[in-house]
């Protein structure tokens, strides 16, 4: 074993001489055991604890996919005030240019206009032809959908073609269990629009009934047995009618039943063409041809931010698409029309909660149940369904609780209509992929269909409804308590995306109450939140990094000092990755070995990352500081480097090569991507082998990368590759062979005889002396 001076990166020279003198003249080895530092603190229990290689299972994808979510937090989907008009299309309530407003259905018989317009622009949806069959066999059939999404003008039309335009519409407070046949005219269709389960108005009672005093009672929706009644006297008239209902429990009850089917919106391509026609006139393929193409154009679509337009939209945009042709809408005012799309959808959304009686309680409790599966799709986009449905349950609780904190609500078993409630928030479930460590599972995942539909809900509901921030808060707070990854980078990254917007709220409310918690997974999720609002917002990161420059200075709270020490991790706060190490340093001067952890934690990150370079150069200089503290430092993160998964350390960015090597060691992940680095790796790993309170645990992290390479042929040709590197001095080399040996011939977990021998092959047999180097031997 060599001696000692101080070594620095790109030279074998000598962490700590045999007796365990680390470089800067440090006290030897004292207590503890594998890894233990001079003060007795086990460095290696950092494998098993929330940094270590139990976030691995999953993390890479959960944050890359909530990210997405997170794109551009103050430009295109920014709430947008004021509007170009009020047009009612069909069943939804659109805003749009006040130019060439369509007409407006009412009450009673529809109008001829109206039926001629439908018959130029309608596009049949899904399951369209089975419709009109039902329809013709029952004479009774229930549309159920979101509102926007067409059901009512696929209802006209059915009703169009069955009574050849003779149409009626009926008020939504009719209660239909007492319609008799003298109410209904021989071969007519009727048009019932029924607005989920709020519709269902109080009943008027005498005075004096004082079975129920001024209490109100609640009509009850139509039973099956009503709905056969009104279809029996259809059929004697000769009639038709569709129900057009919206998501709810009655729909639930419906889709359950013979008479209720699912809506799904028809083709958006097909509208559009359709649209455009009826606006430009027959006879114009150049313009129409100009119109498809700009409606197809990256910038527009990625305004819109929509995967699959509604009716409305499509009209909308339509109209919106003929402006700019004609030279009447700046291409400018056109995207910022387009980004307003999602964020209507979204105010539609919360709205609608708003609209329901407050005494009817049933209404009120599927209405916030609607809003909290929307809201938590919204967070998790992209993420496993059952994650994601449970997530929502958490969420309706605490809504639930708020309104009214004396009762302590259950939750519907068997009542939801998975289909429904999916499409009532524009989202589609499909199959992904979730690592548990280095293996993929295919699973169930559940995502919005839109890129812009996410930040669009979360803010409008942030800053449209003061009274949410509270349950809101409390919710992604206990979110952020759940170890699986998939659970708690989307709720940390919601947070962060958040304070950009509320940062005096979300500071005090949410994300200090988990940085002064006892829960290192709390610590990471509040440190996640803060990287991620720095990244975004440039005039919050100022204000981050002050605040995490005194927290790292705190004198009391060890949750602040480490929520500061991981947030330095993913490099967004400071001027630079220099900047951060600067701080992590500090951080790790407290003689605090579990702040050493974190902050070993947060070097290895920035290790990965786009200025890897950096970081690795630093853990050389360190391991020439005189200061233990930095020595160890370096070291720890040395160690972590050859046992911790790459998946477990993603950041804020974007890094291929970790989603590639997911369950191999980050240095062999390294070596592949940054083969360049591999001296100054071996020199960092050789330095951690020759001080004798560190030799122990790396060995151990080297023994880790051996046995998984027994099972891996492009790991094992790494580490063979790779072991040359690490042979300076003859000690070296007998060093090693004797691990190798030792492993060889482990009673319980033995390498198989050929990655011994690939092993003992790839172990010099004598020291080769670089030209100009003299003092080793050979």
């Amino acid at each position: 074993m060599s001696d000692g001076g101080g070594a620095g990166a790109g030279a074998h020279g000598g962490g700590a001489d045999a007796g365990g003198n680390a470089a800067g003249g440090g006290d030897g080895a004292a207590g503890g055991g594998p890894g233990a530092g001079g003060d007795g603190r086990d460095y290696g229990a950092a494998r098993s604890g929330p940094l270590g290689n139990r976030l691995a299972g999953g993390g890479y994808d959960a944050a890359r996919q909530a990210r997405a979510h997170f794109f551009d937090v103050h430009g295109r989907n920014a709430v947008v005030d004021g509007t170009r008009g009020d047009v009612h299309v069909g069943d939804h309530h659109h805003y749009h240019g006040g130019r060439a407003a369509a007409a407006r259905l009412v009450t009673g018989s529809v109008h001829r206009d109206e039926l001629r317009r439908l018959r130029r622009v309608f596009e049949e949806p899904p399951g369209y032809g089975e419709e009109q069959t039902r329809l013709e066999r029952q004479r009774l059939i229930a549309l159920c959908g979101d509102p926007g999404s067409g059901r009512t003008y696929a209802a006209l039309s059915l009703l169009d073609e069955a009574t050849r335009g003779r149409i009626e519409r009926l008020d939504p407070r009719t209660e239909l269990h007492r319609i008799d046949g003298a109410d209904l005219q021989a071969e007519h269709g009727y048009l019932v629009e029924i607005t989920g389960d709020g519709m269902f108005l109080p009943e008027q009672r005498p005075a004096d009934d004082d079975r129920h005093g001024d209490r109100v009672r609640f009509a009850e929706p139509p039973a099956e047995l009503h709905l056969d009644r009104l279809g029996s006297l259809l059929e004697q008239r000769g009639a038709y009618a569709i129900l057009v209902v919206e998501a709810g429990g009655f729909a639930d009850e419906l889709l359950r039943g013979r008479y209720g089917t699912l809506f799904r919106p028809p083709s958006a391509g097909g509208m559009l063409r359709k649209h455009l026609v009826a606006l430009l006139g027959h006879g114009e393929a150049e313009r129409l041809a100009a119109a498809l193409a700009l409606a197809d154009r990256a910038d527009v679509t990625a305004a819109l931010g929509l995967d699959l337009l509604r009716p409305h939209e499509v009209e909308s945009l339509a109209r919106l698409l003929v402006d700019h042709l004609a030279g009447k809408l700046p291409e400018e005012e056109l995207l910022a029309e387009l980004r307003t799309f999602a964020v209507r959808q979204a105010e539609a959304w919360f709205a609608a909660p708003g609209r329901v009686p407050p005494r009817n309680r049933a209404a009120v409790a599927a209405a916030t149940r609607l809003t909290a599966f929307r809201t938590t799709v919204a967070v998790f986009s992209g993420s496993p369904y059952s994650v994601t449905a449970e997530a929502a349950e958490r969420l309706a609780w605490e809504f639930a609780v708020t309104t009214d904190p004396s009762k302590d609500p259950g939750r519907a078993l068997f009542h939801d209509h998975q289909d429904a409630r999916l499409a009532a928030t524009r989202a589609e479930l499909l199959t992904g992929d979730v690592s548990f460590g280095s293996r993929p599972l295919s699973v169930r995942k559940v995502r919005l269909q839109g890129r812009a539909l996410p930040w669009a809900v979360l803010s409008h509901a942030w800053e449209g409804y003061p009274n949410v921030r509270g349950p809101l808060g409390r919710w992604l707070r206990t979110l952020c308590d759940d170890v699986r990854p998939a659970a708690w980078v989307p709720a940390g990254l919601t947070v962060g995306a958040l304070c950009t917007r509320d940062l005096v709220f979300l500071l005090h409310e949410v994300v200090l109450p988990m940085a002064t918690s006892d829960s290192p997974q709390q610590h990471m999720a509040a440190a996640t939140a803060l990287a991620h609002a720095a990244a975004l917002d440039e005039t919050v990161r100022p204000i981050v990094r002050d605040t995490m420059w005194a927290w790292a200075r705190d004198p009391d709270d060890a949750g602040l000092r480490s929520t500061a020490a991981l947030v330095h991790g993913y490099g967004t706060v400071e001027r630079s990755v220099s900047a951060s190490l600067d701080e992590l340093g500090l951080l790790a001067g407290r003689n605090d070995g579990e702040l050493l952890t974190h902050a070993s934690y947060s070097v290895a990150r920035l290790v990965v990352g786009s200025h890897g370079a950096t970081a690795l150069a630093r853990l050389g200089t360190w391991l020439g500081d005189r200061r233990r503290s930095r020595h160890d430092l370096a070291l720890f993160t040395v160690d972590r480097l050859l046992w911790q998964r790459p998946s477990a350390l993603w950041g804020l960015e974007d890094v291929p090569w970790l989603a590639e090597h997911p369950g191999r060691p980050v240095v062999a992940g390294l070596l592949t991507a940054r083969p360049e680095a591999a001296p100054l790796l071996a020199d960092l790993v050789w330095t951690g082998l020759d001080t004798a309170r560190w030799r122990e645990e790396v060995e151990t992290s080297l023994v880790m990368w051996m046995r998984d390479a027994d099972d891996d042929a492009g790991l094992l040709d790494v580490l063979c590759g790779f072991i040359p590197h690490l042979v300076s001095t003859p000690e070296d080399i007998e060093r090693l062979r004797n691990l190798v040996r030792r492993m060889e011939r482990d009673p319980d977990e033995s390498l198989t005889g050929t990655t011994a021998r690939r092993l003992h092959e790839a172990v010099p047999r004598t020291v080769i002396i670089p030209p100009g180097v003299s003092g080793a031997t050979s």
